[in-house]
């Protein structure tokens, strides 16, 4: 196992699909160093790991990330009534309610990122780098829904915030990558420690800072029947960390930021990960990118073509839906994930022994030919509602699944749905010289996906 991580993070995910293809549909293992690792290799495998009380737990690999600035958020927090308790706080944040008040800021800021795009585009060539400019969006989106702060990033290309965030999944890579620096001894030793406690002190300090702002306000507020810091279209917003800070006595100081910052990173970089390549991937497809603009000319035909979309309209844009969801099977966000074994457990005919970790490679089992006929084609047909009927659940894991899933499936959902059908509303999407074929993209393992020299496309303004 250990040559395929020594190929580096640009490499890893092409390495661990080629090897799991020696062994697909069926459990495998590898050792790295001391460590036993299984690899789930269908369907039923991983719902019955993902349900299992006995897997509850993140794999230790994980470690790294509580180790750093995720704490014990509900990511990586390893005590189960802890985070129960917490996810159920969290939740709040994510109420039906709540998110149809956030569509209009999802609109309001994509809107700009699509003058941002325009105006940063060649004007000879057309051609552009979308992914820094869909990350400040995303970054602005996230900041006035769940923090409700305005961060201003697109119309400042850096934050504070986001370039340690960035250091830290730098360090966080460099780790996992190379194992013997998974212990914290080793660690201590490397260059990456001291700039790692660098941008993680300064990660800490802006939320705490943050904190303690958003507390001032909240004992200020006149109206106490909740006046908000944002309107949307007439409805009240009530922010993620007003909802935290009204619960505050039920969780540490510490606990809060832990959560903080864990929402931040889920509702930040991955999906600005799929916004990007959605775009990119319609730009390689136009007839699916016809389907889609044919759909949205079809909800917005009457009154102004040109409004904002209501919840309804995201409702009824199933090819785009389609699209995100194709999307994520070829870039999943988080390609890796684990669990711990705390009991030897019984999977697949096999005794799985105590002390192992269970990880589950997303491409492994999207790319399945079993699962997904023509699997390394971009196909939105394979998500239509029968072909999704014919498939095993836990065929598409793009939010993980089971204890553990991801809390704001729902909220990045519409979020990605109202960016994209917002840029595809206002350009024609094509594919970039410097990026030709969708096979030309690079992306490396970051923890996230990342990528490596930026996401081409080229666009034009439609008439």
């Amino acid at each position: 196992m250990l040559p395929v991580l020594l190929g580096g993070p640009e490499k890893l995910l092409k390495n661990i699909l080629k090897v799991s293809r020696k062994y697909e549909n069926t459990l495998s293992k590898a050792w790295i160093l001391d460590q036993l690792y299984v690899f789930p290799g269908n369907p039923e495998e991983i719902e019955a790991i993902l349900t299992n009380p006995n897997m509850f737990n993140k794999a230790k690999l994980y470690n790294v990330a509580s180790e750093s600035i995720l704490g014990d958020g509900l990511f990586t927090n390893r005590v189960f009534d802890e985070w129960k308790n917490n996810r159920k706080l969290v939740s709040a944040g994510f109420k039906f309610s709540m998110l149809k008040s956030f569509i209009p800021i999802f609109y309001e800021e994509a809107k700009f990122l699509s003058q941002v795009l325009y105006e940063k585009r060649d004007s000879n060539t057309n051609e552009c780098e979308i992914s820094c400019a869909i990350g400040m969006a995303t970054m602005e989106m996230i900041g006035r829904t769940a923090l409700g702060v305005k961060f201003n990033t697109q119309k400042n290309a850096k934050h504070e915030f986001l370039e340690n965030l960035h250091f830290i999944q730098k360090a966080v890579e460099y780790r996992v990558t190379h194992p013997w620096f998974l212990n914290r001894s080793l660690f201590q030793l490397s260059t990456y420690k001291r700039k790692h406690d660098i941008s993680q002190n300064k990660i800490y300090n802006f939320i705490d800072d943050l904190v303690q702002r958003k507390k001032k306000e909240l004992r200020n507020r006149i109206n106490s029947q909740g006046e908000h810091n944002e309107e949307c279209m007439g409805l009240k917003c009530k922010s993620f960390i007003e909802i935290m800070l009204e619960n505050e006595h039920q969780m540490s100081f510490n606990q809060l930021r832990d959560e903080i910052i864990t929402t931040i990173i889920g509702g930040q970089d991955t999906t600005a990960l799929t916004i990007a390549c959605s775009i990119f991937m319609l730009a390689h497809h136009q007839d699916i990118q016809n389907k889609v603009l044919d759909e949205l000319l079809t909800i917005f035909s009457t009154g102004d073509p040109d409004r904002p979309p209501t919840y309804e309209d995201l409702q009824k844009m199933d090819n785009l839906e389609r699209v995100i969801k194709e999307t994520l099977r070829h870039f999943p966000p988080f390609p890796l994930f684990g669990r711990n074994v705390e009991k030897e457990t019984a999977i697949g005919g096999y005794l799985i022994p105590a002390g192992s970790s269970v990880i589950f490679c997303s491409g492994r089992i999207h790319f399945n030919a079993n699962l997904y006929p023509e699997p390394e084609k971009f196909n939105p047909d394979h998500f239509l509602p029968e072909a999704c009927r014919s498939r095993h659940p836990y065929s598409f894991l793009p939010f993980s699944g089971g204890y553990r899933n991801c809390i704001g499936m729902k909220y990045a959902m519409l979020q990605m749905k109202s960016v994209v059908s917002t840029l595809v509303r206002s350009y024609r999407f094509s594919p970039s010289d410097k990026c030709p074929k969708p096979e030309n993209l690079r992306l490396t393992y970051a923890g996230t996906q990342a990528f490596v020299d930026g996401c081409y496309v080229k666009i034009e303004e439609r008439m």
